[in-house]
């Protein structure tokens, strides 16, 4: 029985073809002149040919001069606008809708690198530790105004409608409604009537521009979850209210973005759809429709959302990076063939945190979707891969998908290599999601996977492979520091294996990196965690300068970095007749897939 997440669902004026929405998330994709590049645009495409109801972009300015990030989306101009309408034009040929999320940033602007001190409601420290100053009587009227003409420059770039944000005490609209932020003393302050009224005004002047006919969506906390923050009781009161002023939808969402991140970004240790109890209660209230975000990554569960009554649609954003066909795949029944996202926020996250663009452990074309993609070759040749961990996995996925034939040899009885240690420790047995999916595709595509099989010369050569891929990974080792005794050292691979048992006594971690704070050590005893770098050849880096943190039962200190093994390599062997083969090497891999090798050619690397 087709489930009603994939029927019709209506938001005001809007028809969406079913109820899944992809959630607006920053990755690093976006252009200085604030449009949509053609990155950014084959990212959103493949997901609306994937099968998503509505895309809601990422945070679009209501002033140019006031980004959001380096690069902000934005209407700069009427320039600017006719770009947008070519790409709401290719999203609506998918079939899929498309809203932008609109915003004025606010206290969250990198306004500050440039001279100007960011806006906010009060006067108080943003997360980047920067004053920001309080917005004027005289300064409110003006900026209701940018929000008026955003969402009318949205619906004449083709927009289906707008998204607007005041969730997480985060951003200008936030700020003034959140009591963690707004402490003004005037008629935008103090109660929680006063300090919706921005609010109010905003979703009022937007009604007067565009009309009765042009969808509201708003996106607030449903609780802020702290007790100085807004409560569900409060978010109750508020719905009937912000309907009459011309909401058609609200998406829950939680936390606050200084405070409790991990309720907006739920990773390891959060419950799966976190914020859904109070999309449901939020629901009782409302007369319009109630979407739900946050970690919302398996497809069944989503169904059972919809289904059970709890709300009206979902929002995904991780699971729609991990796999652009999760609606499409779901709508089949083909639940198991969805690359899952784990929640570790290690590529969409982490990369962005370096400065670089967001990408995915298990989907590395996320961002990268005309470069990386997988198409048939018209040359079929035999790979054989050494190494059935998860990027030997991959990467015989890969080949598969493109018409090789593969043969994976792996000397172990399991596949999944050390990310099957990965997932032992507290939180973190979504890993093996990676595991799973990897294992159902190698079957899908009839790989032939050859388990206790050591990759030796006499093996190789009777396969008499046209490339050979290395994808062995790293070995465990001690750190090379002075005075160790290797008899009572042991490997964190040891603890995890459930080979070595610590009862008790006093601990000492060599290594504070998630290795090093993963394995399960008891409470009650005393740890040390020392975090030292190190060379290949046993010299301490210039990181390592003795920094050490202590606590008792290794829950205080924070993590202090790690010691790096550089022997992760991965290579490929191309064989020719009458010749002992040419080797391309990759060096050290920083990523966890080596089959990067089988997407694209550069020096020093083959292409398959």
């Amino acid at each position: 029985m087709k489930s009603r997440l994939l029927e019709a669902l209506k938001i005001g004026s809007m028809t969406v073809k079913n109820g899944v929405f992809m959630a607006p998330m920053s990755l690093g994709y976006e252009s200085p002149d604030g449009t949509v590049n053609e990155t950014m645009q084959e990212y959103w495409l493949a997901r609306a040919r994937g099968g998503v109801g509505c895309i809601i972009t990422d945070a679009l300015s209501v002033d140019p001069d006031v980004p959001y990030l380096g690069n902000t989306l934005c209407f700069r101009n009427e320039e600017s606008i006719a770009s947008y309408r070519r790409f709401t034009d290719k999203i609506h040929e998918c079939g899929a809708r498309v809203i932008p999320q609109i915003t004025h940033p606010g206290p969250e602007s990198v306004s500050a690198f440039r001279g100007i001190p960011p806006m906010a409601s009060s006067v108080y420290l943003n997360s980047m530790a920067q004053k920001t100053r309080a917005v004027t009587l005289e300064e409110i009227p003006g900026i209701i105004q940018k929000y008026a003409k955003g969402a009318y420059d949205a619906k004449r770039a083709g927009f289906d409608g707008i998204e607007l944000h005041c969730a997480h005490a985060y951003m200008l609209l936030g700020s003034f409604l959140s009591p963690m932020r707004n402490k003004r003393t005037d008629r935008y302050g103090g109660s929680l009537d006063n300090r919706a009224r921005l609010l109010c005004e905003v979703l009022d002047a937007i009604r007067e521009s565009c009309g009765p006919d042009f969808p509201i969506i708003l996106r607030m906390s449903g609780s802020e979850r702290d007790e100085q923050g807004n409560t569900l009781e409060d978010m109750k009161y508020l719905v009937p209210i912000l309907e009459r002023h011309g909401v058609d939808a609200f998406e829950i969402s939680g936390g606050t973005q200084y405070e409790r991140c991990n309720k907006i970004i739920p990773c390891h240790g959060e419950v799966q759809g976190v914020n859904v109890p109070e999309a449901e209660a939020l629901k009782q209230a409302a007369a319009v429709p109630v979407l739900v975000v946050g970690k919302i990554g398996e497809p069944r569960y989503a169904e059972y959302l919809v289904d059970s009554g709890k709300v009206d649609g979902v929002v995904l954003g991780r699971a729609l990076i991990a796999d652009p066909d999760f609606v499409k795949k779901m709508e089949a029944g083909d639940y198991d063939g969805i690359a899952p996202c784990a929640a570790c926020a290690i590529g969409c996250v982490g990369e962005q945190t370096k400065r670089h663009p967001a990408s995915c452990v298990i989907n590395p074309a996320a961002g990268r979707e005309k470069e990386l993609e997988l198409t048939k070759t018209e040359r079929p040749e035999r790979v054989v891969i050494v190494g059935g961990g998860i990027g030997g996995m991959a990467c015989a996925r890969a080949c598969a998908v493109r018409g090789h034939k593969v043969v994976l040899l792996e000397r172990e009885n399991e596949l999944g290599g050390q990310m099957r240690l990965a997932c032992i420790p507290p939180y973190k047995q979504e890993l093996s999601k990676w595991i799973v999916y990897l294992e159902h595709e190698l079957e899908r595509l009839s790989v032939d996977v050859r388990r206790n099989t050591v990759a030796d010369r006499e093996v190789i050569d009777r396969l008499s492979p046209d490339a050979l891929v290395i994808a062995t990974g790293a070995g465990e080792m001690l750190p090379p520091v002075p005075g160790i005794d290797p008899e009572q050292a042991i490997t964190a691979w040891k603890v995890l294996r459930g080979e070595t048992a610590i009862p008790g006594g006093n601990v000492l971690v060599v290594g504070g990196g998630m290795v090093g704070w993963g394995p399960g050590v008891p409470d009650a005893s005393e740890t040390r965690i020392l975090s030292y770098y190190y060379d290949r050849d046993g010299r301490r880096d210039r990181r390592g300068n003795g920094s050490e943190q202590q606590s008792v039962g290794h829950d205080t200190a924070e993590p202090a970095g790690d010691y790096h093994d550089d022997r992760h390599k991965a290579g490929i062997r191309k064989r020719r007749r009458g010749d002992s083969g040419k080797a391309w090497h990759t060096g050290s891999f920083k990523r966890l897939y080596p089959y990067h090798l089988c997407l694209r050619g550069t020096p020093g690397q083959r292409s398959l």
